[in-house]
């Protein structure tokens, strides 16, 4: 994958930055080659390298013949100052989409001393998923378990809805987060991968703590999110 410091790739954010703004609207054709060429005073090698780019991040569709559009992408709508905890899965079934999951890995570990004392337990068992809507991976999860309770988990089948799981098969009544954070951040080289997008790529990062009835941890979460498949309400 090219570095972000690359001349196409600054095209990219320069582009992104006018779709984000507003200044190419969506659904809006995007200016000719050549108009680009000059704006950006770049050659069309690179140019279209740029959009290439961009229609690999799902921003823009090119329809052969006619030009490059500004792609609208449907949207799972969050509420995120309720404490009530969502499932993806049910949110994204709710809001038309058919949910997937792919494992990327499952392992016991020992965790920082900040996430221990979170924790209260040095040891957790760590998650890592990509989840999809409709094929589509719009979430990287890193989720952490407190250790010794939740070691079962990782027998289960982590593919189907976590939450789920914990209330069916791990007796939780209602699962609580009060102290869910929201960020906006850059995907790196890992992010971008498993995400199918660039590097630099604009994400949402979400950082649930998320607790039991009785105020125990269930889960410490670092979740990165498409930003253009999330709306987040409050």
């Amino acid at each position: 994958m090219e570095k972000r410091g690359s001349l196409y790739s600054q095209v990219m954010e320069k582009l992104r930055k006018k779709i984000l703004t507003g200044e190419y609207q969506v659904n809006s054709k995007l200016p000719s080659e050549l108009e680009l060429m000059k704006i950006f005073n770049v050659s069309r090698v690179t140019l279209r390298k740029a959009i290439e780019g961009l229609v690999n991040d799902g921003i823009v569709e090119k329809v052969q013949g006619i030009g490059t559009f500004v792609r609208k992408p449907k949207k799972v709508k969050r509420i995120i100052l309720s404490s009530a905890v969502e499932s993806f899965s049910k949110i994204a079934i709710e809001e038309g989409f058919e949910p997937t999951t792919k494992i990327i890995d499952i392992k016991e570990l020992l965790v920082s001393q900040n996430l221990a004392e979170l924790l209260e337990t040095k040891k957790a068992l760590f998650v890592k998923r990509v989840r999809f809507l409709d094929n589509d991976p719009v979430m990287l999860e890193n989720n952490y378990f407190p250790l010794p309770r939740f070691k079962k988990l990782a027998n289960y089948d982590l593919t189907e809805s976590l939450y789920s799981l914990l209330h069916k098969d791990f007796g939780i009544v209602k699962l609580i987060s009060k102290d869910t954070s929201v960020n906006v951040t850059l995907a790196k080289k890992n992010e971008a991968d498993l995400l199918k997008k660039s590097i630099g790529y604009p994400l949402f990062l979400l950082k649930p703590i998320v607790k039991d009835e009785n105020d125990k941890i269930v889960q410490i979460g670092k979740e990165f999110i498409i930003y253009d498949r999330y709306e987040f309400h409050i």
